[in-house]
This record gives C-alpha cells, sequence and structure tokens, in this order.
C-alpha cells in the first residue's frame, strides 16, 4: 500500500474523529428549575447579572428555586454555569448559592453538575397577586 494513501486515510479519520468530538462537546447543558416559593418578583432578562455565591449570605434571604443542570462528559463549571445563571434570571432572584459543582459519572448521569439554589433578600414574602384569603365574617343577629 502506498504510504501516502496511508496518510490521506489517517487524516480522514483523524478529522472525523475531531468533528465528533466538537458535536459532543458543544451540546447545551440540560438545566431544570424547582420553584420553592414564589419569589414575589418580576422575572430578568435571560442576560442578567446573577451573582454566583459560594455559601450563603450573611444578610436575610429567601430560598425560592432549585436549580439544577447537567452539561455533558466533556463539559466544565465555565460551560454549565452561565446557563444556571440563566434559569435563575426567570424567577427574579437576587443570586444563586451553589451547593455542589462537579464532574461525576454515575448509572443515571454522567456529565458535569450543577446543584445550587436561587435566593431573594429579605424574610418577607409578598403575597402573590390573586392569593384569596378565607375570612370569616360574622353573621348579625
Amino acid at each position: 500500500m502506498d504510504t501516502s494513501l496511508l496518510v490521506r486515510i489517517a487524516i480522514l479519520i483523524l478529522t472525523f474523529v475531531a468533528a465528533g468530538c466538537a458535536h459532543v462537546a458543544s451540546l447545551p447543558p440540560q438545566v431544570t428549575l424547582s420553584e420553592e416559593e414564589p419569589s414575589g418578583r418580576a422575572a430578568k432578562p435571560p442576560d442578567c447579572d446573577m451573582p454566583v455565591l459560594r455559601h450563603e449570605p450573611l444578610k436575610d434571604f429567601r430560598r425560592v428555586a432549585i436549580v439544577e443542570a447537567l452539561g455533558n462528559r466533556y463539559a466544565s463549571e465555565a460551560d454549565v454555569l452561565p446557563a444556571v445563571q440563566r434559569k435563575a434570571c426567570e424567577t427574579g432572584a437576587d443570586a444563586i448559592i451553589v451547593l455542589t459543582s462537579k464532574a461525576q459519572t454515575s448509572e443515571s448521569a454522567t456529565g458535569y453538575y450543577i446543584n445550587s439554589v436561587a435566593i431573594v433578600y429579605g424574610k418577607e414574602n409578598p403575597a402573590a397577586a390573586g392569593t384569596a384569603y378565607k375570612i370569616k365574617i360574622p353573621q348579625g343577629n
């Protein structure tokens, strides 16, 4: 077999392998949001400046949602965290607290995993619009 033919075949195989890896690395992370309680705030734009905390803040806050994301096996925190921040913006949160951030391989999931909570500052939970209250009205005799 001709050496130049072997070189061409090797280059062709490497090109397909590299193209396949590039495709896998470009898959977007899967993000889920589970509301814990209404934030009482309007949603922010997806590109909002969402602060990322690694520990609970010292001032009062409320947990309004759990935001989890799983990137592909070649992803890193830098690839997955922006998707978590975008999803947290939808809740109207003031910040997110990252509880877990790690590469994982298990039977149920393989990839880069982030578990976080979206928070709003303050203790008060303003009543959501349309909240009904049951009031007992005294009846006159």
